[in-house]
């Protein structure tokens, strides 16, 4: 199914072709065992399966990023496990999952997943589930998030989880009175205050201009929020690059996405972490041996653990 991004339908009917001397499950059989599953269950060997394949990554300092992740939907709005979303494909819903993932180096790997629903508000709540998990595989050396996430709630969350963050601030009034006031000083670094009274928190703005793409406009000015101590505002842009690995790895994943239509939220929650394993999967296989995604789905398992082990001895 996840290899070839097919239906269980379409799985069992193809196998059933390809191996008729085979039992080969149906579709309802196997999307009935499914449902009897048990959700915490699952997250628990996702996360067991995570540990191992991150073994050599315990000790690690990794700059991290976390994103959102929308399959878009088309049935019943109302349903309880879907997100509004900007509009995509003809619908503004969508199941959706934030993710904690590696973004530097050779290691750009899955490490943490939630699945969000309708009453999932809290990007804070988010954050602190994302990372407590993440630091059972790897150390955080750095955070990346977007713009979404740069709010008081967030960056309380950020700081008292002692986890260094870089985050674009949106360009409200305030900002845009403070990049005013430091115009002919860029690109700088300062103190800034967010929030309203007796809900505020203060971090360090990061302000430098950026490429200029349009000649006959003035060169616009990126803002981040921070609480590196850094003496360079180039240091922090330039780290802040990072991120759109998280926007790469999520386009390879869709080629390990299998098709369903199922409400369940149990199976749809399970489709995505066989998503991510399969594909960080492949990402360390392809850290041994260079191989496509295409080339690695056509490896058998007996293949790709020969394949790595030779490459292993070799490299000794």
């Amino acid at each position: 199914m996840f290899v070839n991004c097919l239906s269980a339908e379409e799985a069992s009917l193809q196998l059933k072709i390809e191996l008729p001397d085979a039992l080969v499950a149906s579709a309802d059989t196997l999307l009935r065992w499914l449902k009897e599953a048990d959700e915490k269950q699952l997250r628990k060997a996702f996360n067991s399966t995570i540990r191992k394949m991150l073994k050599g990554y315990r000790k690690q300092h990794c700059v991290m990023a976390i994103d959102f992740h929308d399959i878009m939907y088309y049935g019943d709005k109302d349903d309880t496990n879907v997100r509004g979303t900007k509009r995509k494909a003809g619908t503004n819903y969508c199941h959706q999952f934030a993710t904690l993932e590696i973004v530097c180096g050779n290691c750009r790997l899955t490490l943490a997943v939630r699945k969000l629903s309708m009453d999932d508000d809290s990007k804070a709540e988010v954050i602190k589930d994302l990372i407590r998990e993440a630091r059972k595989h790897a150390r955080i050396s750095v955070l990346l998030l977007d713009r979404a996430f740069c709010n008081v709630p967030c960056i309380r969350a950020l700081k008292r989880s002692r986890t260094r963050f870089v985050t674009p601030v949106p360009k409200d009034k305030k900002v845009k009175k403070a990049i005013k006031e430091n115009e002919n000083k860029l690109p700088t670094i300062r103190p800034y205050t967010m929030g309203k009274p007796k809900n505020q928190e203060t971090f360090n703005i990061v302000m430098i201009r950026g490429k200029q793409k349009d000649p006959k406009k003035t060169r616009p000015v990126h803002c981040f929020a921070t609480n590196i101590q850094a003496n360079k505002a180039e240091y922090i842009a330039e780290l802040y690059r990072k991120r759109w690995s998280i926007e790469t790895g999520y386009k390879s994943k869709k080629k390990f996405r299998a098709k369903t239509t199922t409400k369940n939220n149990t199976i749809r929650t399970l489709y995505f972490f066989i998503e991510c394993l399969l594909y960080n999967a492949w990402y360390n296989t392809r850290n041994l041996v260079s191989t496509t995604i295409e080339t690695f789905k056509k490896l058998t398992e007996k293949e790709v653990i020969t394949t790595i082990a030779g490459s292993k001895a070799t490299d000794t």
